[in-house]
C-alpha cells in the first residue's frame, strides 16, 4: 500500500467542513485481482504559523483582490501560490460502509434515550451494527502503535488522536484509553470505576500540563456519548479546540460523571441520555418506531 494515493480513485466528497477547514473524501482502490475496494481520506488543514504570515505579507508572487474598504475595516482575496498550510491527512482502508456513513456530513436531530430503550433497541442495535474495534485492541494489547504511546500504566494507555499534528496547543487531543475490553461506554460505569477515572485523569492531566507546559486548569477531559467506537475512552483537549465533539448534546465531563457515580451507583444504567442523531441512520429509525408505539400512533 505504499503507491496508494497514486492508485485510488477519489469518488466523492463525503464532508466539507468550511468552519474546521476539515473535509472528508470517499475513494476507491483497485486491487492487483481487479477487486475494488472503498476508502476515506480525511484532510484537515493545519494552523498558521507567524513565519507563514510574514511570507505573505512581503512575498511579491501573490495577488491582493479588494473586497470591500469600510472605514477602519478592510478585506481582501489573497492569491498566495507560494504558500500552502502543511494538511494533515488520515487515511482509512479498506473503509467498510459504516467508516462511510461515519464520515459523511449528516443531517441531526435530538433523541431522548431511556436505560429501558437502550436495552432493548440501542444495545442490541450496537451489537450488531459498531464498528470494529479491534484497531483499540490492538493499541492496548501492545500489538500495535507503540512508538506512539505517550502515557502507560497496568490500567491505561494515553496517545495523541490521529488528527492532531502533536504541534498546536489549541488543537491539542489525547486519548485515553481503558486496558479492559469489557468496558465499552460511560453506560457501563459504576462506583466501583471511580479510582481507575480518577487515576487516569489526575495522572494524564498532570502528564499534559508538565509535557507541554500548560495550566492544568486550561485542559479538558470528557467521555463522547454515544461515541464512536464502543471501547471506553477519554477525550484530553485545551479549552481551545473547540472541534473535538465538545458540544454539550455528546460530551460529559470526567469530573462530572465521577460526581454522578458518587452520587448514584448505577446512576449510568438508569440516566436518561439526550444527544443528537443522524436522521438517515437505522437506530434514528427504530427509536421513532419506538416512541410512535409508545404513544399509541
Amino acid at each position: 500500500m505504499g503507491d496508494w494515493n497514486k492508485n485510488i480513485k477519489l469518488v466523492r466528497i463525503l464532508n466539507n467542513d468550511h468552519e474546521s477547514k476539515y473535509a472528508t473524501i470517499e475513494g476507491e482502490i483497485e486491487e492487483n485481482e481487479g477487486e475494488k475496494k472503498s476508502a476515506v481520506l480525511i484532510l484537515e488543514k493545519t494552523p498558521f504559523q507567524l513565519d507563514d504570515v510574514v511570507k505573505l505579507i512581503k512575498d511579491n508572487e501573490q495577488q491582493f483582490k479588494v473586497d470591500f474598504i469600510n472605514d477602519i475595516y478592510h478585506k481582501y482575496t489573497v492569491e498566495a501560490r507560494s504558500i500552502c498550510n502543511d494538511i494533515k491527512l488520515a487515511f482509512v482502508y479498506p473503509a467498510t460502509p459504516l467508516h462511510i456513513k461515519k464520515y459523511s456530513k449528516k443531517q441531526t436531530c435530538l433523541i431522548n434515550e431511556t436505560s429501558h430503550c437502550y436495552e432493548t433497541i440501542v444495545r442490541p442495535y450496537i451489537e450488531k451494527n459498531q464498528l470494529n474495534p479491534q484497531w483499540v485492541h490492538n493499541i492496548v494489547d501492545g500489538k500495535s502503535e507503540r512508538e506512539r504511546i505517550l502515557l502507560e500504566t497496568d490500567e491505561f494507555i494515553v496517545l495523541p488522536d490521529i488528527m492532531w499534528d502533536g504541534k498546536a496547543m489549541e488543537s491539542l487531543h489525547l486519548l485515553g484509553f481503558i486496558k479492559t475490553h469489557h468496558i465499552h461506554s460511560i453506560r457501563d460505569l459504576k462506583s466501583e470505576h471511580i479510582p481507575i477515572l480518577e487515576s487516569l485523569l489526575e495522572k494524564t492531566t498532570n502528564f499534559i500540563s508538565s509535557k507541554y507546559d500548560i495550566s492544568p486548569k486550561t485542559i479538558r477531559a470528557f467521555f463522547h456519548y454515544p461515541p464512536t467506537f464502543y471501547h471506553l475512552h477519554i477525550h484530553f483537549t485545551t479549552l481551545a479546540n473547540r472541534i473535538c465533539g465538545c458540544e454539550v448534546e455528546r460530551a460529559h465531563l470526567v469530573q462530572d460523571v465521577i460526581d454522578h457515580l458518587k452520587l448514584k451507583i448505577d446512576y449510568y444504567q438508569t440516566k436518561t441520555f439526550y444527544y443528537k442523531i443522524d436522521i438517515n441512520d437505522p437506530l434514528y429509525k427504530l427509536l421513532e418506531e419506538n416512541e410512535q408505539t409508545k404513544n399509541g400512533q
